[in-house]
């Protein structure tokens, strides 16, 4: 009886010990599955937790761990954990972190087991050798490039309960992103409080206490990396927000200032969906727009590259193009700016650098940016350095943002020339002039040389096209014709469109020429979206002969038959009634394929807060499908869902409401979003 009781009290030990392992390994499973999906915050969070409850984790846990800090930007952490661990790493991957981390942590030499020697492991591992070789030659660089350029970098005054970076000038201020709201509980996947734009006056260039920039700017989630125009009527700025699928993507939007707040956002027409774009910088003189995309294809060169293109009258763009294999690398280029005197500054982690991002710049040459250089100690650290710019009115000062503080949080720094100056020396009376020293005067005498005499006869003396809707085919009064010498950019000629749709723009002689190239630009506020082309002088008599259209803008009074268009739906059905809506919507698009419209769609606020958010998105999507079916283009509607997030009436969140109340809340609104070109 005694062993039979000795083997129960055991068979409970035992089971226990079984039951508590398995709560414990589930933990870890609970945080591989994060890991798998790249969450690397909510990962590390629920390791943590298993460690706290006992769990000796193993060898393949603690290298994980250690990758999350990595990736957290946390180099201190990941450096001691897998330090730890160090005899267990065994594949290429491991080997390639491990030496960043040593490479972020300013520890180069081989001999020394540091960033060097694990970088020729990860190479007899596969990684690649072209990417790993340069990232030896940058450590070998940084170790022989110990000096210090004569500027002093400080931490900003600017108080934050979180990160804050990416400031740029605004009138007699600065604008930055921060996270300044203590205690927030809403975070991004990296345990990042969302970051919104701040405003703070600049006192002898000294930042002041800081307040929200705009209401209107602010968002659910990050909203940064800004630029403005140079009479500050334009603002571009990035912004997280999500796709079809559920992903997350970085955006490109613009706003106006309409005296009072800033107008309504506006995404950037050349946006791909399927790729970030991010960090706007306007060109001093607003001609382009430089930005960050991770883009595949014109002539991306790996993770993110710098682009540019051209800001066009009417609000148009250029074509997209890559900056150059002189500028872009295999690794990350961000945060371009272009200074006054016509510098490209920049961050990149694919030069030669001291580890993570390192500020470079660059000069304009020959129609492209070369000479890429490092700016060297104090501008750059072993951490990420970034967002650099240079003060319109003093270029010995300016700011940037770096990782370097203990924290490891993102912050602003001051940046103020202190090297000596060079004095203009101005002779005083007694002083005796070395006139064998002075620059000899140059006279040059002008030959006097005749102009041939041109014959005008051979080019066109008018530009006296119709103009038409590519709407309804009938003429367009009231457009604004400009023509502009492409060269120089001065208006040469204008003129307005009648009730026939016809102009009459008479070109003076001086540009009347072999070669002239203008720039054409039509244009009518309001009615019709601006039209820009560049055309040689003789292509005029072609543009004379079979005119032009232009397309019009369709506000709610050109489209009273489609706006205000609402679909309700029960479960996932739309109501009968919606089901004869959605035959009208369908007859109106095929006939208008150009028209492009939202489907944003929304539940009530009964039921779990993140399943409204998918439903909304699945029924916006099922009512795509519905009108593809009945022959639509599947490029003219854009499912948006929004969850509870616009509730119509009183049935907010714990509102008693009845179901006929709730349904009004369960919609989706039809709203015309843009128009494609022809």
């Amino acid at each position: 009886m005694k062993k039979i009781v000795q083997n129960i009290v055991f068979a409970i030990i035992i089971s226990l010990g079984v039951q508590s392992t398995f709560a414990q390994s589930k933990l870890v499973n609970k945080g591989n599955s994060y890991y798998k999906k790249a969450e690397y915050y909510q990962a590390l969070q629920v390791y943590l937790e298993a460690q706290n409850d006992g769990e000796k984790l193993s060898s393949d846990v603690q290298i994980k761990m250690g990758k999350c800090y990595f990736e957290l930007n946390n180099i201190e952490r990941a450096l001691t954990t897998l330090i730890e661990v160090e005899d267990k790493l065994s594949t290429q991957e491991d080997f390639l972190i491990y030496a960043k981390v040593y490479h972020r942590s300013g520890l180069y030499a081989k001999e020394d087991r540091g960033a060097v020697f694990w970088y020729e492991k990860a190479l007899k591992a596969g990684a690649n050798p072209v990417q790993v070789n340069e990232l030896i030659q940058s450590c070998n660089w940084a170790a022989a490039h110990t000096d210090q350029e004569p500027y002093r970098v400080n931490p900003s005054p600017i108080f934050t309960s979180g990160q804050s970076f990416g400031i740029q000038f605004y009138k007699d201020g600065v604008v930055y992103s921060s996270a300044s709201e203590s205690g927030s509980k809403n975070v991004d996947r990296q345990g990042k409080a969302f970051l919104n734009l701040y405003y703070s006056d600049l006192v002898d260039h000294e930042i002041q206490k800081g307040r929200l920039f705009s209401k209107a700017l602010v968002t659910p989630y990050h909203i940064g990396a800004i630029s403005f125009t140079s009479d500050f009527n334009t603002m571009y700025y990035t912004k997280v927000v999500r796709v079809k699928g559920g992903e997350s993507r970085l955006k490109l939007y613009k706003r106006n200032y309409n005296g009072n707040d800033w107008d309504k956002e506006i995404e950037l027409p050349f946006i791909d969906e399927n790729f970030d774009y991010g960090h706007p910088a306007v060109s001093p003189d607003d001609k382009f727009l430089y930005f960050v995309s991770n883009m595949e294809g014109n002539g991306g060169r790996g993770g993110k590259d710098l682009y540019r293109v051209e800001r066009l009258r009417g609000g148009m763009y250029g074509k997209v193009k890559n900056l150059g294999p002189e500028v872009n690398t295999f690794g990350d280029e961000v945060f371009p700016y272009i200074s006054n005197d016509n510098v490209l500054y920049f961050s990149s982690d694919g030069h030669y650098g001291f580890g993570g991002l390192d500020l470079f710049r660059a000069d304009y040459e020959e129609g492209a940016w070369k000479n890429v250089r490092n700016m060297y100690q104090p501008f750059n650290s072993v951490a990420d350095d970034f967002a650099y710019i240079v003060s319109p009115k003093n270029p010995e000062k300016g700011f940037l943002s770096s990782s370097r503080t203990e924290s490891g949080e993102d912050l602003i720094f001051t940046v103020e020339f202190i090297g000596e100056k060079e004095e203009e020396v101005i002779p005083e009376e007694g002083d005796v002039i070395d006139l064998e020293n002075l620059p000899e005067e140059t006279i040059v005498v002008e030959e006097v040389v005749e102009k041939p005499v041109v014959d005008l006869s051979m080019f066109p003396e008018l530009f006296n096209a119709k103009v038409k809707s590519t709407y309804s085919n009938i003429a367009a009064a009231g457009v604004t014709v400009e023509i502009i010498d492409d060269a120089t950019g001065k208006v040469v000629a204008t003129g307005v469109s009648d009730d026939k749709g016809a102009f009459n723009v008479v070109i003076p002689d001086e540009y009347r020429k072999e070669g002239q190239e203008f720039e054409l630009v039509f244009s009518k506020d309001g009615e019709f979206n601006a039209k820009r082309m560049i055309v040689n002088i003789m292509e005029l008599a072609d543009l004379n002969s079979n005119g032009l259209a232009l397309t019009p803008i369709f506000n709610d009074d050109v489209l009273d038959d489609i706006s205000g268009m609402v679909l309700y739906y029960e479960g996932m059905e739309l109501t009968e009634e919606s089901l004869k809506t959605l035959d009208r919507l369908a007859v109106y698009l095929q006939k208008n394929n150009q028209i492009v419209v939202k489907l944003n769609s929304h539940t009530d606020a009964r039921g779990s807060k993140l399943d409204n958010l998918f439903n909304s998105q699945r029924m916006g999507e099922k009512v795509e499908g519905m009108l593809m079916e009945k022959g639509v283009d599947g490029e003219s509607t854009i499912p948006r869902g929004y969850g509870e997030r616009y509730i119509v009436n009183k049935c907010k969140r714990g509102v008693l409401c009845s179901n006929e109340e709730q349904l009004k809340n369960r919609r989706i609104e039809v709203v015309v979003w843009r128009v494609k070109n022809k």
